[in-house]
């Protein structure tokens, strides 16, 4: 989705598209440090990469780092393509190479984790991993631990900053669902503000109709089974 289809809606509720006439509020901001819509847009694609990390998802391997306490992926140590801004998961193993599939890693609790793990045991090979974004989101622990000198890889899902969007042309890099969470975020932030085009009451409108709109995408992706079935491969009925 170009961001251009954005600017559009929301200058369109702006009433900003004016033939002929000098718009208030450019898509583009100027030399002399006017704000314009991209800026606005840039903000609310932050948040909503913030309630919604899944829509900024990289996966990919990473490589982890010597012991049991690891950090979120970043460029460097990790090899990651981008810097992480929370973990999802990791999903399985990938040897010393990066590139050879081996067993799935299994997710515990950090307290779980961290009450029953041998510290000193070390392998090539992670069977659990632990992370709580809410008691400290840059951390998390795997096990056993990784040894030194040796290159572990794993296939990590991680959410990453979105991109920032410099131009109408370029592709926001998130999915046509959020469209309208985009566009209300955007006209509620242009409406507080202290501006000819202040409104707080249409302001609070947007807001809410922005809160609405991705609760009702967080509750319907919630409700959509991840898989067909819950049984077991090669189990009985």
């Amino acid at each position: 989705m170009r961001a251009a289809e954005v600017l559009r809606l929301v200058s369109g509720a702006l009433q900003d598209l004016e033939p002929g006439l000098e718009s208030r509020w450019p898509w583009e901001g100027g030399d002399d440090g006017r704000i314009g819509l991209l800026d606005f847009l840039n903000a609310a694609l932050r948040a909503v990469s913030m309630q919604r990390p899944d829509i900024t998802a990289v996966t990919e391997p990473i490589r982890l780092e010597p012991g049991m306490r690891q950090c979120l992926p970043r460029r460097r140590p990790h090899e990651a393509s981008r810097d992480a801004t929370m973990l999802i998961e990791l999903v399985r193993n990938l040897g010393r190479d990066g590139e050879t599939p081996g067993p799935a890693i299994v997710s515990a609790s950090p307290d779980v984790l961290l009450a029953w793990a041998d510290p000193g045991r070390v392998g090539e090979m992670v069977e659990n991993y632990a992370y709580d974004r809410l008691t400290n989101k840059a951390v998390y622990y795997v096990y056993p631990g990784v040894p030194e000198n040796v290159d572990v890889w794993v296939e990590a899902t991680y959410s990453a900053p979105p991109t920032v969007i410099v131009s109408p042309d370029q592709d926001m890099g998130v999915p046509d669902d959020y469209a309208q969470a985009l566009v209300h975020h955007m006209l509620a932030s242009v409406l507080s503000g202290d501006n000819e085009s202040s409104n707080a009451g249409k302001a609070a409108y947007h807001m809410q109709m922005y809160g609405s709109l991705l609760g009702i995408k967080t509750q319907v992706d919630g409700a959509w089974p991840k898989a067909k079935s819950s049984a077991v491969p090669g189990g009985g009925a």
